[in-house]
């Protein structure tokens, strides 16, 4: 779910690839592992960026119905052989869904990413009934600490000087409050560690990695390549590092209705 018709676009042409260059299903199971026990099997989830379908897919397979609403095509092709008709093209900041109908939905790896994350959150509180749940998996989690993380941290701190696109508790917590969703903190949390070289986490930011969170032209395109070059001079570009990092579920609720 991507909140312009730009980053449809963007999202559009990175979807062959997408669920590959983030963990694949190994990762999408683990999600939904950390998602389920939070969630009721008796009600209908809804995933608001749903992507590919790849976790929606997993929640599904441990019992879930799961609606997905996303705004890239590309994306949605994908998620449509996994969900069939139960997903449809839809804006995060300006969902098509009946206010006060929806009980659970779930972003995995949304806030982050080019919707107006404030414009984001008002939808969600809107479309909640009193008393319903919001999940987030933010992108951010835990960032890896290794020589490879850092340069990438780094850089994404250099694209977002302003934390536009932050999307960790202390950012989204205050901007729910204003809306009437609670924060009631980390609901779980998964260490988790992978392997990435230099050489190819650089290939991964000339693939787009950043494409949907940051127009990548101009001062931005100088920073990515500056990023590139100093991973491919780190030691021994071509070994994988183990990356240690954690993934979490941030809980909001709605607040019931007080008249």
């Amino acid at each position: 779910m991507r909140g312009t018709t730009v980053t449809a676009a963007e999202f559009d042409e990175i979807a062959p690839g997408y669920d590959e260059s983030r963990g694949g299903t190994e990762r999408a199971a683990g999600f939904a592992h950390m998602l389920a026990p939070l969630l009721d099997p008796a009600r209908p989830v809804l995933d608001i960026g749903v992507g590919t379908g790849i976790v929606a897919a997993e929640l599904t397979a441990l019992g879930h119905t799961v609606h997905g609403l996303d705004l890239s095509p590309g994306m949605l092709a994908l998620a449509r052989a996994r969900l069939g008709a139960r997903v449809a093209v839809g804006d995060a900041s300006r969902l098509p869904v009946r206010s006060g109908s929806v009980d659970q939905a779930v972003s995995t790896w949304l806030l982050h990413a080019g919707p107006d994350n404030r414009a984001v959150l008002a939808e969600v509180a809107r479309i909640l009934r009193p008393g319903g749940r919001y999940l987030v998996i933010p992108a951010g989690g835990t960032r890896p600490t290794d020589d490879v993380g850092s340069l990438v941290g780094e850089l994404e701190d250099r694209l977002d000087p302003d934390g536009t696109r932050r999307d960790g508790p202390e950012w989204l917590a205050p901007i729910a409050a204003t809306h009437g969703l609670v924060y009631q903190g980390t609901a779980s949390e998964r260490p988790t560690s992978f392997a990435v070289s230099p050489r190819a986490m650089a290939d991964s930011l000339t693939r787009g990695l950043f494409t949907g969170a940051w127009t990548v032209n101009g001062d931005a395109t100088a920073l990515v390549t500056e990023t590139r070059s100093r991973l491919l001079a780190l030691p021994s570009p071509d070994v994988p590092r183990v990356r240690q990092s954690a993934d979490v579920v941030l809980l909001f609720t709605r607040e019931p209705d007080t008249d």
